[in-house]
């Protein structure tokens, strides 16, 4: 018997010129992403059985009744170590620029506040080595960035998408190198106004463990009358959110420093989360946001025998820049494509 196993499954990106254009994946086009493959794709088939209607039969479904109302198809890109070659993908199709001429390449995203950003297709092409499935028209609707010090920064993303298909499309053949991040890298810094990637004003805090960073992008698939079952179209049609999760150490300068003691919930804090590759080319990542805080919880758990506090914090547009989040990843991804 021929079954699909993990160790032949993958995945591959590459944008679409449109969100109706598929792209056309081959050994030469498209990109692998690094990724936890497994579980990731929901038709999204909705189905109407008739079964609230009665024939006078004890089993009121009827074969010919049975009827296909929507298709929704949700690819859902677990958690797993962050490659900083693809991350970029992500932010570009949710209107990122790009800068630079050589590596690393600089990706910014950083979302408008007063009007709506250009959205950016993909198509995804998956396997778990047997069958293969082509994804169109798919746009992140979340994400979640995070590390601790046990292992590395980690990325994880959900998309909506147009429509998915079987198909015999060639897999890219070319394996590139997939940078990644030590979460022992990464280092938090508390700024007095909206951070910058250099940190100028900024202090280093040497107190945190951990933490999550999710993103709700405000991106979705449109229905509509419109003579077919999969969405017509896709847009920001939601408001952008985000939640940072913190989990710092137990004791009075964690909470002194970072100014997030129980009678400070509600206040606003400017956070910059930013690291760099230990050796060879300088690639990293920065998140920088405006911040209030939700919540504080003194003596959540323990890491390593270490008592902890987690503060949770929700992002909030800073009235003097306009800004509430950018996130920058140094790459070395020459372009999306």
């Amino acid at each position: 018997m021929t079954i699909g196993t993990k160790v032949l499954t993958k995945m591959a990106a590459m944008v679409q010129s449109d969100f109706d254009t598929a792209g056309t994946f081959g050994a030469s086009t498209g990109d692998l992403l690094p990724v936890d493959a497994l579980g990731t794709l929901d038709t999204g088939v909705t189905t109407d059985l008739g079964e609230d209607l009665t024939v006078g039969r004890r089993n009121p479904i009827q074969a010919d009744r049975v009827a296909v109302v929507g298709k929704n198809p949700v690819i859902t890109i677990g958690e797993s170590a962050a490659s900083l070659r693809t991350l970029p993908y992500t932010l570009w199709s949710l209107g990122a620029t790009k800068s630079g001429a050589t590596a690393p390449y600089t990706y910014t995203w950083s979302p408008a506040q007063t009007s709506l950003d250009t959205l950016v297709y993909q198509s995804l092409l998956v396997t778990d080595g047997i069958q293969k499935y082509q994804v169109t028209g798919a746009i992140p609707t979340e994400f979640t960035i995070g590390a601790d010090a046990s292992a590395l920064m980690t990325h994880g993303v959900t998309l909506a998408a147009k429509s998915i298909a079987t198909s015999a499309a060639t897999f890219p053949t070319n394996i590139e190198a997939q940078p990644t991040l030590s979460g022992r890298l990464l280092k938090l810094s508390i700024d007095t106004n909206f951070p910058d990637k250099t940190g100028t004003g900024a202090t280093d805090y040497d107190h945190l463990l951990s933490f999550s960073l999710s993103v709700t992008t405000g991106a979705a698939v449109v229905n509509a009358l419109d003579g077919t079952l999969v969405a017509g179209t896709a847009g920001l049609t939601g408001a952008l959110a985000a939640t940072l999760t913190l989990t710092v150490m137990s004791n009075a300068a964690a909470i002194v420093n970072g100014a997030w003691g129980i009678d400070e919930v509600g206040e606003q804090r400017y956070l910059r989360i930013y690291g760099t590759a230990a050796s060879g080319t300088a690639y990293g990542v920065w998140i920088l946001g405006s911040w209030v805080i939700e919540s504080v919880q003194p003596i959540a758990g323990d890491s390593d025998g270490v008592v902890t506090n987690e503060v949770t914090l929700r992002l909030a547009t800073d009235a003097t820049s306009g800004k509430s989040l950018e996130i920058l990843v140094d790459s070395s991804l020459s372009a999306v494509e």
